[in-house]
């Protein structure tokens, strides 16, 4: 699934075709459009692409006075092709560029996924979301995640606590800071929750460095050029329950917390 890093790698992506002006813009599935009308996307057209930015986990086209928000969900893919490349299945969105380029967002799964056209002050999905996981201070994390009675996994989890940080980079983070994802936020002293603050800065800023991660599977990630985010090679917990840890050589175990699967360290998270 598409984090911050694995987001904010496609932002940087798409970052070069800033000033190319919006020719059409094809909606595959009409139901696809979560803010807006489809009608209303021709309004576009003759539009230029003034920035790219992320927030949290979605992609925003900043296209003169309107915005389009990617929420990418659990399978989003947005890249840069040429106009005669086929198009690939579950390709719901294409902005034709005036140099013969498309933006295509594709996604196989529709789960928390959709396109905002948003104009003025609209947030769309992003108006309920927390702080900026990668830029958020020691003391406003302490105070938003160290009063939630929930599991720190959970904690990590909720977008509208902290922006930007899904399954992987919390099961990372937990382990670099040595807590299990069980415990209750509430009940982490205050070292520990700087220690965690430290971890998940960490963490984001170098899977953002490494491209985001790749994992197998139907849909893997890729970024707007099609490259393999490389993070996953440093993968210390996700994805590798029943494996070694790599610090201690315990057998790392897992858990469900909150409908998500959490991998651990017993030995080297309390």
């Amino acid at each position: 699934m598409p984090e911050g890093p694995e987001a904010q790698t496609i932002v940087t992506g798409l970052r070069p075709l800033i000033g190319a002006v919006i020719q059409s813009v094809h909606l595959g599935r009409k139901d696809f459009l979560k803010t807006g009308r489809p009608g209303d996307l021709q309004h576009l057209c003759g539009g230029r692409l003034v920035d790219v930015s992320r927030r949290g986990k979605c992609v925003v086209l900043h296209i003169e006075s309107r915005r389009l928000l990617l929420q990418l969900g659990m399978a989003g893919r947005v890249n840069i092709s040429a106009a005669e490349d086929p198009l690939a299945g579950h390709t719901h969105l294409v902005l034709a560029l005036g140099d013969g380029r498309e933006i295509r967002y594709a996604n196989a799964r529709r789960i928390a996924a959709g396109v905002h056209l948003l104009e003025g002050d609209r947030q769309g999905p992003a108006a309920g979301m927390g702080p900026e996981a990668t830029q958020i201070t020691a003391t406003e994390f302490i105070s938003r995640v160290g009063r939630r009675k929930a599991p720190i996994k959970a904690v990590l989890l909720n977008q509208s606590v902290l922006a930007g940080v899904g399954n992987i980079y919390s099961d990372e983070a937990l382990f670099r800071a040595g807590i299990r994802p069980g415990r209750r936020a509430d009940r982490l002293h205050a070292d520990r929750l700087r220690r965690l603050h430290r971890a998940v800065r960490g963490v984001l800023a170098e899977a953002i460095r490494a491209g985001g991660s790749t994992i197998k599977g139907a849909n893997p990630y890729a970024g707007a050029g099609g490259e393999l985010g490389q993070f996953t090679l440093r993968h210390k917990v996700y994805g590798r329950y029943g494996q070694k840890c790599r610090a201690c050589g315990d057998t790392l175990r897992r858990t469900l917390i909150g409908g998500r699967t959490s991998t651990f360290c017993p030995t080297c998270q309390s």
